[in-house]
């Protein structure tokens, strides 16, 4: 028996043709239309009608394909369920992000997974001993998780020693339908720091459009919107390559 729900039409079919011949071979007499009813009940529903309405209903919509931002980049666990990239427009061009995949086809199994990013990743060395602040005006359309922009400072790969989504701000993240609203971010950049991170997110599903990024040096004095991380001020130190012969188990003592 299937336990991979079917998501699509032809899904379904497959697995009714499947089940006919598993029981062809048991000297099982089963028609199609049988086997397809068994499909549907298999999956909490009276016969197969009611499987194929509700797949109808939730048959992805085709995701349209959007010019990508050059020195961006777009980081999804399932990056094909998004429509993302460059929206053209009198007013400028504005950077979209929406999950635009039905929930009965997507591959997360939790709406609140569901996280798509555009983010840059630039050296740190010029911004050294300084604080930067990073801005952008977001719109939300339907978001259930919530929209922001993020930045983030490491050492080396691994180790932040600052990092600010504006997580519990007053002024923080967006939910459902919200029109153009300005985000800002303070961020500390330690003379050790190696990289500098930032971008936009969209949690959920919903659609995120983006315009008007900005980031420039701070006054010394501007107050940071996030502490600096735990650990930030220690000396810093690259991971070296070790285990190349694969003597060291990750659970515990060679054996």
């Amino acid at each position: 028996m299937h336990s991979h729900r079917p998501t699509t039409l032809t899904d379904a079919k497959r697995m009714a043709r499947a089940l006919a011949a598993a029981l062809r071979a048991r000297d099982i007499a089963l028609s199609h239309g049988e086997s397809l009813d068994l499909v549907a009940r298999q999956f909490g529903c009276p016969d197969w009608n009611i499987l194929s309405a509700r797949l109808r209903r939730g048959a992805p919509e085709p995701v349209r394909s959007r010019p990508a931002p050059k020195a961006w980049d777009f980081l999804a666990e399932h990056p094909a369920e998004f429509e993302h990239g460059v929206e053209r427009g009198t007013g400028g061009n504005v950077a979209l992000i929406r999950h635009a995949v039905a929930p009965a086809a997507t591959g997360y199994r939790d709406p609140a997974a569901i996280f798509g990013c555009y983010l840059q990743t630039v050296s740190a060395v010029p911004f050294h001993g300084r604080r930067l602040v990073l801005e952008a005006s977001l719109r939300t359309a339907g978001i259930t998780h919530g929209a922001t922009i993020w930045a983030r400072v490491d050492a080396r790969p691994g180790a932040a020693l600052a990092f600010d989504n504006l997580r519990g701000a007053e002024a923080g993240w967006l939910f459902g339908d919200r029109d153009w609203t300005r985000r800002r971010i303070v961020i500390a950049v330690a003379p050790e720091a190696v990289s500098l991170s930032f971008g936009f997110f969209a949690k959920g599903t919903g659609a995120l459009r983006a315009r008007g990024l900005a980031l420039a040096e701070a006054d010394p004095a501007t107050p940071l919107t996030a502490e600096p991380c735990p650990g930030a001020g220690a000396a810093p130190g690259w991971r070296a390559p070790e285990n190349l012969d694969f003597a060291a188990l990750a659970g515990g003592p060679p054996r």
